[in-house]
């Protein structure tokens, strides 16, 4: 996690103290950069989380995100069916 203060110094304990509450709402591993903007009295936390890679299997194969797809790729993505799984009562 890449921590970032802007608009002047911030205590170790403040610091601390936002990593504490950032991480009750999101896990450690999902913060990529931890923003801390002194504003006067008080520090705005600010975080950007990492984006979560959608990979897709197509024919066997596992391929890359789907908005990296060439127009063919996804043609044939439109047209397969999806598994049809029976529920069993």
């Amino acid at each position: 996690m890449q921590i970032i203060v802007i608009n002047g110094p911030v205590r170790e304990e403040e610091v601390n103290a936002c990593i504490r509450r950032i991480t009750r709402k999101y896990p450690a591993s999902a913060i990529e950069k931890l923003i801390l903007e002194v504003c006067g009295d008080y520090v705005d936390i600010r975080c950007t989380l990492y984006r979560r890679r959608e990979l897709r299997k197509m024919s066997g194969y596992c391929i890359s995100e789907p908005s990296t797809w060439n127009s063919a790729k996804w043609a044939e993505l439109q047209d397969t069916l999806p598994n049809q799984f029976e529920e069993e009562s």
